[in-house]
């Protein structure tokens, strides 16, 4: 197996043809063959069967192209890395993972902050759940992430920022009429729109509830962002999660945030990266400027957290 098969492998898959890929990779059809023939012969698998639009890959070439990826990725930030190790400025892409609750907030601090600063570094964000973005990072899928399970995860390392503090969210009939504060007891007797268990932020909402002798009112079990806000907006359940979490802005209907107390409900967000892979240079400047935008939110009140980072001397 060598990086040409692996580069004709995922060319292959991407463009659902061996004329489309040779033409990709500016080589002739049957060199494009052989190389693919060469790994089948060597792992004793199929790797694609043709159909009527092209050919698609077995599920052994699925798990192979989502190896191959991974490989060519690595000799990129390799390549990058040794390339700007004798540059004066940091250059090259990162890809970083970021929790849909906290994209909005830290995306564009953080594009204008290397615009600023390191121009020639190219930053690619990957968003999802909170376990998605811990998952992407202990597998090596991007460089680095906003995590709130870095203790949970065996093959990363992390750094402690901020323990955030997680709301009620819903609509005000839903949520209110009360404003303010709301105990847990209260805030679970709301109707509640959750993830499962494989999702960190349920599991420890789950530890509360069973800890304070509480009942989980759980009208409904999605693990969809998107679904979980639209049910929210139809007025159908409320959410518990962290701030800021979008309230009012481009939605149809308002929704009401009030804060979980008695016993406060809140988790520790890391910026965490994979233990078995050194930051590049570029990765390392992008960690820096999380870290620090992290930190400026919650000291503005845009993010709702205690700031734990080490030798801040700002946790409360």
């Amino acid at each position: 197996m060598n990086l040409k098969q692996l580069r004709a492998l995922v060319a292959v898959f991407e463009e659902g043809s061996f004329s489309a890929a040779a033409s990709r990779l500016n080589i002739v059809q049957p060199a494009l063959s052989q190389q693919i023939i060469g790994l089948e012969k060597e792992l004793n698998v199929q790797l694609f069967e043709r159909t009527n639009r092209g050919v698609a890959p077995t599920p052994y070439g699925q798990r192979l192209v989502n190896h191959a990826r991974l490989i060519l990725r690595q000799m990129e930030i390799a390549r990058n890395d040794l390339r700007t190790s004798m540059e004066s400025e940091p250059a090259g892409e990162v890809i970083i993972a970021l929790p849909v609750t906290a994209t909005a907030n830290l995306a564009p601090r953080l594009l204008v902050w290397l615009e600023q600063r390191y121009p020639r570094i190219t930053l690619n964000i990957v968003e999802g759940l909170s376990s998605e973005s811990g998952h992407v990072v202990e597998t090596g899928k991007v460089e680095l992430g906003v995590i709130p399970n870095a203790a949970e995860l065996d093959d990363v390392e992390s750094i402690p920022v901020l323990r955030e503090y997680l709301y009620l969210i819903g609509s005000p009939e839903l949520v209110g009429p009360e404003s303010g504060d709301i105990t847990l007891a209260e805030a679970v007797q709301r109707p509640l729109a959750l993830g499962d268990r494989t999702h960190y932020l349920r599991r420890v909402i789950d530890e509360h509830v069973v800890a304070a002798g509480a009942t989980l009112n759980l009208r409904y079990q999605q693990n969809g962002p998107k679904t979980l806000a639209s049910l929210v907006d139809h007025g159908l359940a409320c959410i518990i999660t962290s701030y800021p979490q979008p309230l009012e802005r481009n939605r149809d209907l308002p929704r009401m945030a009030r804060r979980i107390i008695a016993p406060e409900v809140t988790r520790l967000m890391a910026v965490a990266w994979p233990r078995k892979r050194p930051l590049s240079k570029p990765a390392e400047k992008v960690r820096d400027g999380l870290i620090q935008l992290m930190v400026e939110s919650a000291e503005q009140g845009d993010w709702k957290a205690d700031i734990v980072l080490p030798g801040s001397h700002k946790e409360t």
